[in-house]
């Protein structure tokens, strides 16, 4: 799934030009644009669905508490903070942060305002509560436009994450011990547990096809060197024919080969990404394990509810093992849900200071589906627990690199891993086709 949070949503959210939705979490009250308001307070989010009713449990108490009436707008077009920020127009109090490219920008200008100001006296609680990978830049720079600081300073308040790179399987099928490295996975023979094969995949999303194939491979990359070699590749300065890069391809490309992959190139890209952990309930299981996110469980579910599959006891994940790199075995591939305040009121204050809680959070984790940012939140989902433990351990907490290269360069990122699971041996022409797309891209974004 893609990172929601950035872009404004899931991938499958880039929809209509102003297309909102509004709801009033309070009994009556009316629209409010902002201003030095104390009563009201406007928030934007792409949020739909259970994600939007789990926002709205959250938002609930804090309206019973302080009488602040919360306008919450769910706006699907991911440009629209973006089109009312350049024509000067007004802003919702609170929304999402913007796209890494405009980060800096949009501090310069005071468009964003610190979560320092924010949060005040309950700021270094926030920074001792919340996963350190989400607040804190890698070697402790100055700046980390991905979680929005900027010469030292927050901008982005932290409340949601998630963790990538998780090998998931049937625990009736698979009863061995979970590998270590990525070489002891590799030597795990399916057959010993009446599996077919190694692996599952479902590269398939329509026209995001290949973004669990970059979710794959990102993971190999950011463990396979160090953090600031990753960050520098998503940031266009690194080549794809660098030996890392080539080196990340080929290590992907032992997990899709017909001899580990069930059903070979051909199931792997035309299976769409929900259906892929299928082959792990079937009988004969098809594979033994299938790299995703978090939120893939409801896929599970969803796809046998007649087996009434249970987090921890029919299913169950380990984290991804290492690939012998010291310097990338703190790295951990993760998204997350953030807010930014854009008008400094006395509302947006108390409610940028509510969503920092442990209280907020916990309702959050309690309607599930999502890690709360904050380390001490408990879980009832024995899946999600042992997730918050990796998250907990993260030295860094890295986005998904196709997830925020520029939209020329992410098109051909995606396609470039469908090519070569097709096909191979097309991978240094793959590769050399990349590098003149990334010095397009790059120069013009």
């Amino acid at each position: 799934m893609a990172d929601g949070f950035r872009k404004l949503g899931a991938r499958s959210l880039a929809l209509a030009l102003g297309m909102l939705f509004t709801f009033v979490v309070a009994c009556g009250g009316s629209s409010t644009s902002g201003g030095a308001s104390s009563t009201d307070v406007t928030v934007w989010t792409a949020w739909g669905g259970a994600e939007l009713k789990a926002f709205q449990d959250v938002l609930k108490p804090f309206h019973d508490r302080t009488g602040i009436n919360v306008h919450l707008t769910t706006v699907r077009d991911a440009n629209q903070l973006a089109i009312n920020v350049d024509a000067g127009t007004s802003l919702p109090d609170i929304a999402p942060g913007p796209t890494v490219d405009k980060v800096k920008d949009w501090v310069s200008k005071g468009v964003m305002k610190p979560i320092e100001t924010a949060l005040g006296s309950s700021f270094s609680d926030y920074m001792t509560n919340t996963y350190q990978a989400l607040t804190t830049p890698p070697g402790g720079s100055g700046d980390d436009l991905y979680i929005g600081v900027v010469g030292g300073k927050h901008y982005e308040l932290m409340v949601k994450t998630q963790v990538k790179g998780l090998f998931w399987f049937n625990k009736k099928v698979f009863t061995g011990t979970a590998p270590t490295s990525f070489s002891d996975l590799l030597a795990i023979d399916p057959s010993k547990y009446g599996a077919k094969s190694l692996f599952c995949a479902g590269l398939e999303s329509g026209d995001a096809s290949g973004w669990p194939a970059s979710d794959q491979i990102d993971n190999i990359i950011m463990r396979q060197n160090d953090a600031t070699f990753y960050t520098n590749w998503i940031n266009g300065k690194v080549k794809f024919t660098d030996p890392q890069i080539k080196l990340g391809y080929q290590t992907y490309l032992k997990e899709v080969s017909g001899s580990s992959v069930y059903g070979g190139a051909n199931t792997v890209l035309n299976t769409n990404f929900g259906k892929a952990g299928d082959p792990l309930f079937k009988q004969p299981a098809g594979c033994l394990f299938l790299e995703q996110a978090t939120f893939i469980t409801s896929f599970f579910q969803q796809d046998f509810p007649s087996l009434n599959l249970k987090a921890g006891t029919d299913f169950d994940f380990f984290a991804h093992p290492s690939m012998g790199v010291s310097a990338g075995d703190g790295n951990v591939n993760g998204f997350y849900d953030q807010f930014a305040m854009y008008n400094d009121t006395p509302a947006a204050r108390s409610l940028m200071q509510y969503m920092a809680t442990a209280d907020a959070q916990q309702i959050w984790a309690n309607d599930g589906g999502t890690l709360a940012a904050i380390k001490s939140i408990t879980y009832s989902d024995p899946v999600f627990k042992r997730a918050a433990d990796v998250a907990g351990s993260a030295k860094n907490l890295l986005v998904t690199a196709g997830d925020f290269m520029p939209a020329d360069m992410q098109h051909a990122f995606w396609k470039s891993l469908l090519n070569v699971t097709r096909d191979p041996g097309s991978l240094d022409s793959e590769l050399s086709k990349l590098d003149q797309v990334q010095a397009a891209a790059y120069s013009s974004s």
